[in-house]
């Protein structure tokens, strides 16, 4: 099963679902959500989430995730992020309480693990469990992996650290960006950047690129805005 047919199973249903990229910016956001919390996807995609589920005000409290997403935080731990009952923010201003489910998803993007977070406010015919249930069927059936449900336990740390530039296109690439476009960016060659690709995956002991962007979150490497 393809990428598309998990995106169509998961705009159409009527629970909550957003996702986002590493640096906590909103790359999913389905209709479900959008009945929920009343955000249309084109108001929220390449947004912060703490900006839209929790809200950014001036003279408040500012939300804790701002600092790092918990459940990147209890990866980085090797624990399995929690299921939290939260008050996310609507569109209209008040605060809807939902029972949220969190989760790292690999194999959808390329070699950019997502954060998925699966909600609801119970006004659906589905329970929490049956709704999470679904969720990773259609996720497994379409390739794509919940590394979160049994986290490894921390690599051994030895090797050689990671140079600046290695750490900065390692950073990238856990963004989903391709070598060309690593090499645009930071005004490398291809061949170049594929030789820290591979210094990378060396030093943290890692097989493919994917498994070297889990290691350095689990060992704590990479750090996000």
């Amino acid at each position: 099963m393809s990428v598309d047919r998990i995106a169509a199973f998961l705009s159409e249903a009527e629970f909550g679902v957003y996702a986002m990229s590493l640096d906590q910016r909103i790359v999913f956001w389905n209709q479900g959500a959008e009945r929920i919390l009343g955000h249309p996807a084109h108001k929220v995609l390449g947004r912060h989430c703490y900006e839209v589920v929790a809200g950014l005000v001036s003279g408040r409290l500012t939300p804790a995730c701002v600092s790092g997403c918990p459940s990147l935080l209890s990866l980085q731990a090797g624990a399995i992020p929690n299921a939290v009952r939260m008050q996310m923010l609507c569109s209209s201003g008040e605060r809807k309480t939902v029972d949220l489910t969190p989760m790292v998803v690999s194999g959808v993007v390329d070699d950019a693990p997502l954060m998925v977070h699966v909600f609801d406010d119970r006004a659906g015919s589905q329970s929490p469990d049956q709704i999470l249930a679904a969720v990773k069927s259609e996720l497994g059936r379409g390739g794509a992996e919940v590394v979160s449900e049994n986290p490894a336990p921390l690599p051994p740390v030895g090797a050689a650290p990671l140079t600046s530039r290695e750490l900065e296109v390692l950073a990238l690439v856990a963004l989903g960006r391709t070598t060309s476009s690593i090499a645009e960016g930071l005004g490398i060659s291809e061949h170049t950047v594929r030789n820290h690709v591979r210094n990378f995956r060396r030093k943290l002991n890692a097989a493919t690129k994917l498994e070297a962007v889990l290691t350095a979150l689990r060992r704590g490497i990479l750090e996000w805005a």
